[in-house]
């Protein structure tokens, strides 16, 4: 889900491509309690979601966006009250549904990092795929050379060594982390 919500940050910023910043703050939007216990508090996560991925909008106000854009479909047919009246509606620019993003770099080297450091793989659609959790993807942030945002992410007061054996702990059913 935290991909999603960076979609919809991505999209709030006007972005063509998704930022590794943009799927931090979607971590902090969407895994807010399963990742806190890493951070010396709320206020230092949310800090650093502020100052280094460029989302200070409140996580509530991001679930908002995402809701908003579910119930309101942009395009199809609307049907007038009471006549037999339609109007066709086409997708607006300013939507984020239809919308393709691709992946920045850094991004993408943050995610070959993490498939890297996984223990779990889990069948989806009979392909055999690592299992990226929120805490696996902060440490690979942590991990990947040649990321400035990770080098920030480690200075910023994370608990690196817990943070690291929950990320690479091997689970029992990985399957049910699957939604």
């Amino acid at each position: 889900m935290a991909s999603v919500i960076a979609r919809v940050i991505a999209h709030a910023k006007r972005q063509r491509e998704i930022q590794l910043g943009d799927i931090i703050a979607g971590i902090h939007v969407t895994c807010f309690e399963r990742v806190l216990p890493f951070w010396p508090s709320a206020a230092v996560f949310e800090d650093f979601v502020a100052e280094y991925c460029d989302w200070s909008e409140s996580r509530l106000a991001t679930w908002d966006r995402w809701t908003f854009e579910q119930l309101h479909p942009t395009r199809g047919t609307l049907r007038v009250p009471f006549t037999d009246w339609s109007i066709f509606l086409r997708n607006g620019k300013r939507r984020f549904f239809g919308k393709k993003f691709t992946q920045s770099e850094q991004l993408q080297k943050v995610y070959r990092t993490a498939e890297a450091l996984t223990p779990n793989r889990v069948t989806t659609f009979g392909q055999v795929v690592p299992l990226i959790t929120p805490e696996l993807f902060l440490f690979a942030v942590t991990r990947t050379s040649d990321v400035e945002l990770g080098k920030q992410l480690a200075a910023s007061g994370l608990h690196l060594d817990a943070l690291q054996q929950v990320a690479t702990a091997e689970l029992a059913s990985p399957e049910k982390l699957m939604f």
